[in-house]
């Protein structure tokens, strides 16, 4: 078998009768929303999203909370303000960039931060006095994120956001018990991209998505490292496969057992796995993407 019969045979296994569906909505364009720019509509409080209908902006988007539905017309070189209104992204993403729960006043980090579009969703909730490190080690990722935060956030806040390039495994050991909150949107196998990869999905071998654990996990025990004791972390993918979802936070139980929960809660799409949430694309017309909400114990060493 080539690759490509090799990942059409092992998910098919894993996901039996719901495969086709699935890969079929992998294969298909992915389904964005547009979601208000907290920091534009706090300034010019006078303006309204209907305000924008003839730029491609339609009705809410049912599900989840200041987003709205867009058409052909939507296109962000379209506005001319200083500060954009809308940012464009998948609605399962920005579920889980919501469900850190960042208040006024906390220390964040986002470790693997770019493109950008949870880092304002981050920097929009941490109020007048928190702050953000945005981390990227990939100059031309944190170079484009460095962009997204110049025309989405006020000139008052981005001072108040350190971007990084640091390496996200040393975050543990250079900044022990630091952060309030920390959100680990992790690098993983991508499979919505994979499949639109021909040459890259003919390489495919089981390996694949094992191999991204290993190094997820390294993270996200860097992570738990960094995070304050009564702190909470949320470890996130664009992954299918268990092992890099549920099978990183099964890692951590074992490492670190006693020492964490994780919190659970109902959500209007996707589905609950073991350890956390996950959304869909054949189901929600979102994602995928998974999600574990980790809350560090206050006693924890």
């Amino acid at each position: 078998m080539n690759g490509a019969e090799l990942y059409d045979q092992t998910y098919s296994t894993l996901w039996g009768s719901r495969w086709d569906n699935l890969k079929k909505s992998l294969l298909a364009d992915p389904h964005h929303v547009a979601r208000k720019n907290l920091f534009y509509f706090r300034i010019f409080s006078d303006k309204k999203v209907e305000d924008f209908a003839s730029l491609g902006i339609e009705s809410p988007y049912p599900h989840v909370t200041d987003c709205y539905g867009v058409n052909e017309h939507f296109d962000i070189n379209s506005f001319s303000q200083s500060l954009i209104p809308f940012y464009k992204m998948d609605p399962a993403s920005i579920m889980a960039a919501r469900a850190l729960n960042v208040q006024e006043g906390d220390h964040v980090l986002d470790m693997c931060a770019a493109p950008g579009g949870k880092t304002l969703i981050l920097a929009e909730s941490m109020g007048a006095t928190g702050s953000l490190v945005a981390n990227e080690m990939s100059p031309k990722r944190r170079f484009r994120m460095m962009s997204v935060i110049k025309r989405y956030v006020d000139e008052q806040t981005r001072p108040r956001i350190d971007v990084r390039g640091f390496d996200g495994n040393k975050y543990g050991l250079k900044c022990k018990n630091t952060f309030d909150r920390i959100l680990l949107d992790a690098p993983c196998s991508g499979d919505r991209g994979l499949l639109h990869k021909p040459a890259e999905l003919a390489e495919w071998t089981p390996k694949r998505p094992k191999n991204f654990a290993i190094r997820q996990y390294a993270l996200l025990a860097s992570a738990f490292m960094a995070l304050k004791p009564g702190g909470t972390l949320v470890y996130s993918t664009c992954a299918i496969s268990p092992f890099e979802n549920d099978g990183v936070i099964d890692k951590l139980f074992k490492k670190k057992k006693g020492e964490f929960t994780v919190h659970k809660s109902a959500h209007p799409i996707g589905e609950s796995t073991e350890h956390g949430h996950l959304v869909l694309p054949d189901t929600a017309q979102a994602g995928p993407i998974y999600f574990s909400v980790i809350h560090k114990n206050p006693d924890s060493e």
